[in-house]
């Protein structure tokens, strides 16, 4: 078995660093977001941190750790490899969700910061821009479980039909 997956195309070396661009932007290093790409355009059986080194043109150390990270998070998997010696990483199913659940955990304190910071508004300063963020992550928070309920409801019905959702 090979170390190295086939040379990307041009497009897709520009998803890789566009995804690695916009994982930088929410907070991760851009190594991290182009493994995640990388495993986002994977076979199903998943790729060797040789094989993604070899597609990225990157240091295995630099992959590791970019892989460590992912697995963290819940965005990645061990892939099932009998009888080869190289792990293998997936994406795990379900990731997307659980990421975004636990980025919205985050937002509850953005709504408690506006509220801390109405508390102690002196006297004369405008409340607008409090009662403003207060609002937006009230209401973020009261309709995000029902996004996932139905997010979950979409999802087992498609793969009750064998799809994906």
């Amino acid at each position: 078995m090979t170390d190295r997956l086939e040379p990307p195309l041009v497009e897709q070396k520009l998803f890789i660093e566009r995804t690695g661009v916009l994982m930088e932007a929410a907070g991760f290093p851009r190594m991290s977001g182009r493994v995640l790409a990388a495993l986002l355009i994977a076979p199903e059986r998943g790729s060797t941190p040789a094989e993604i080194a070899g597609l990225l043109q990157a240091s295995r150390a630099s992959i590791s750790v970019a892989l460590n990270q992912l697995l963290l998070i819940g965005m990645i998997e061990h892939a099932p490899n009998p009888g080869e010696r190289a792990d293998r990483f997936r994406m795990k199913p379900g990731s997307w969700a659980t990421l975004t659940e636990a980025g919205t955990r985050k937002l509850e304190s953005f709504r408690q910061i506006a509220q801390d910071g109405l508390a102690v508004l002196p006297d004369g300063a405008d409340p607008g821009p409090l009662r403003e963020m207060e609002a937006f992550y009230r209401v973020w928070l009261a309709l995000f479980p029902r996004m996932m309920d139905e997010w979950r409801r979409l999802s087992a019905q498609s793969q009750a039909e064998g799809g994906e959702a």
